[in-house]
């Protein structure tokens, strides 16, 4: 594991937790106020993220299970651990719109495959495509 905001801001589980709401409230006090109006707790803003919060997501109000599993086994990604891709990472159509989930098993396969570093540089097109793009056949999402 590497050391650092950028690199302990991807959590194990794939997501950028730099990207996140809660994460950015940090600098931002109209997010954090529109957050607490949301149900957030106060004295839980802004999120340090996942793993400096060592697994406590703001989000979920308890403990992630992916970070707990990727604790237990001793690995920096899930996909470090020899069963992945597990049903923790399975997409759902639940949501997928507003909720980076789907993205996880890419964003796994990016950083194995290209490093950190590369996923990081990345990230905004990644999840530009997700949401906006259009899907085209033989092509993956477009950006018009």
């Amino acid at each position: 594991m590497k050391n650092g905001d950028v690199f302990t801001l991807v959590g194990p589980c794939g997501i950028y937790c730099g990207d996140c709401e809660a994460y950015k409230a940090k600098g931002d006090p109209v997010i954090m106020e529109y957050l607490i109006s949301r149900g957030f707790k106060k004295e839980k803003l802004p999120c340090p993220g996942c793993r400096p919060n060592s697994g406590n997501c703001v989000a979920i109000e308890e403990t992630c299970e992916t970070y707990t599993c990727v604790t237990e086994h001793n690995v920096d990604y899930c996909y470090d651990y020899k069963q992945f891709p597990c049903s923790k990472l399975n997409p759902s159509a639940d949501r997928a719109n507003i909720l980076p989930h789907n993205m996880k098993v890419f964003n796994l396969c990016c950083i194995k495959q290209q490093g950190v570093e590369n996923f990081l540089e990345k990230h905004s097109d990644i999840k530009q495509r997700y949401y906006k793009g259009k899907m085209v056949i033989g092509k993956g999402p477009q950006i018009e």
